[in-house]
């Protein structure tokens, strides 16, 4: 664990404050940016077993989500080249 003993509740106002001061209106929360941080771990090259290890899963298969997202934007990626 990064910060030891910091709660959601130590962070929730600090993050609104950010939010507001950025002049950002969409709704952002932390967990939103858990998931982006995984996906750009694994975007980047960051084993599974590892990105599994930083957000403390208890399985590696809880992790695969992020892989799959990943592998799917490959797909998407791929399929968007047309031939003519």
């Amino acid at each position: 664990m990064v910060f030891k003993g910091l709660s959601r509740a130590h962070t929730r106002e600090p993050f609104k404050k950010w939010l507001k001061d950025a002049r950002i209106k969409k709704k952002i929360t932390f967990h939103g940016l858990r998931h982006t941080y995984a996906t750009l771990l694994i975007s980047n090259g960051t084993d599974i077993y590892t990105v599994s290890k930083m957000l403390t899963h208890k399985n590696v298969a809880n992790t695969q989500i992020y892989a799959d997202v990943v592998n799917q934007k490959k797909r998407d990626a791929a399929d968007s080249i047309t031939l003519k």
